[in-house]
């Protein structure tokens, strides 16, 4: 199980936070906060920023630690 906040990947300030046990699970739950909470920054990112996002993501899953 893994937890990963939103605002160490660009939310600046947000509090949310996603615990899965897999990335596409947490993928999900900050892809439903983001179109709720950040709708504006969302539609305005473009397909190089959802890369960018995701990429950053990916880095930031293996370096996270497992959660007890």
């Amino acid at each position: 199980m893994k937890t990963i906040k939103c605002s160490q990947v660009g939310g600046e300030g947000c509090t949310f936070e996603a615990t899965a046990e897999t990335p596409e699970e947490v993928k999900t739950q900050m892809g439903e906060h983001a179109q709720v909470a950040h709708a504006e920054m969302m539609a305005k990112a473009t397909p190089d920023d959802m890369s960018n996002w995701n990429k950053m993501f990916d880095k930031l899953w293996e370096e996270t630690p497992e959660s007890a």
